[in-house]
């Protein structure tokens, strides 16, 4: 058995150490160049106040802007006025009028914005709809939306939601934005929001790494660059130092039908003697209690725990892990 130790590669220092690995290629969102504002419209939902002024002013108010952009105008009825300014608006609606009094004017204001709502889904803290301003960001949506979903551990946060791979959808099209780079005020990402705008933040299950075997708590860590493999560790409470082989960490990458195995020396690592390794999106630690003769062996003595990791991730998604 002594042979087994030496049948797996070391773990590299970084996942790009080894030419076997090669990891997904990250796609480069290029932004908007050009980003102009747009006029304010009345929207379906929109509360409108009306006054009109002629040989005397009327005032009418709640008026509401009908699903069909209509808007309901004392005497003249139905008037289109979806999807137009403020100025087109009254003059529609001076149009409509002018049939009973061709000296009327008419001012319309926006009570309540009831119709300009974007809405941000997904693994963020405060899902739901969220109200668009004039100046509204994409940075702004991300923090009315309380961020990405964050799990708590006994050590620090975990992050839940992939603002990597978030998107932002408008009329059923992606565009070409990049959430992180707009949260941090990259002009070209952190356009302006217009009402419809869907804002989704994908769960992590895509980039965690599983931490599984002889810890104290096995558990999904969502992947950040540079997580190492002590820190996964630490994440999932330590070595059960009564079971757990600590010369010997098994590290599975890459996709499970032609895995790479490594092997650690997490004593070497912990004395000093050993670099820490970096860890990739979807690494599966597992901390051995017995040697194992090959790859084989390795992956079906992870047959049960994998189906076991799958249920973490989606608790972990859903808030419960760490008693969310």
């Amino acid at each position: 058995m002594g042979c087994a130790r030496n049948h797996y590669t070391q773990a590299p220092t970084t996942p790009q150490d080894d030419p076997a690995f090669s990891a997904p290629e990250p796609v480069v969102l290029k932004g908007l160049e050009s980003d102009p504002p747009e006029a304010l419209k009345l929207l379906a939902g929109d509360v409108i106040k009306l006054t009109t002024v002629s040989a005397k002013t009327q005032i009418f108010n709640g008026l509401i802007v009908d699903e069909l952009g209509m808007l309901h105008v004392p005497l003249a009825g139905d008037i289109k006025v979806g999807g137009m300014t403020l100025s087109q608006a009254e003059t529609a609606v001076e149009r409509g009028l002018r049939q009973y009094d061709r000296f009327v004017r008419a001012n319309l204001v926006i009570t309540r914005l009831d119709g300009h709502w974007a809405v941000a889904v997904g693994a963020v803290t405060k899902p739901g709809r969220v109200r668009v301003r004039p100046g509204l960001r994409v940075a702004d949506l991300v923090a009315e939306a309380g961020g990405p979903l964050m799990g708590q551990s006994q050590l620090m946060p975990t992050l839940l939601g992939d603002m990597d791979l978030a998107r932002l959808v408008r009329n059923g099209e992606t565009l070409p934005v990049d959430l992180p780079l707009a949260v941090q005020g990259d002009p070209r990402h952190n356009i302006n929001i217009r009402p419809g705008d869907q804002l989704y933040v994908p769960p992590v299950t895509g980039r965690l790494i599983m931490v599984l075997g002889e810890v104290n708590r096995q558990t999904p860590i969502a992947f950040r660059q540079g997580i190492r493999l002590t820190e996964a560790l630490a994440h999932a409470g330590g070595l059960v130092m009564s079971r757990a082989d600590r010369h010997d960490i098994r590290i599975i990458r890459g996709p499970l039908r032609e895995p790479l195995v490594y092997t650690t020396n997490f004593k070497a690592l912990t004395s000093g003697e050993a670099t820490d390794v970096e860890l990739a999106p979807g690494d599966i630690v597992y901390v051995t209690k017995s040697w194992y003769a090959s790859t084989a062996d390795v992956l079906n003595s992870l047959s049960q725990v994998l189906s076991l990791a799958n249920s973490f991730a989606i608790l972990a998604v859903a808030g419960a892990i760490g008693g969310r």
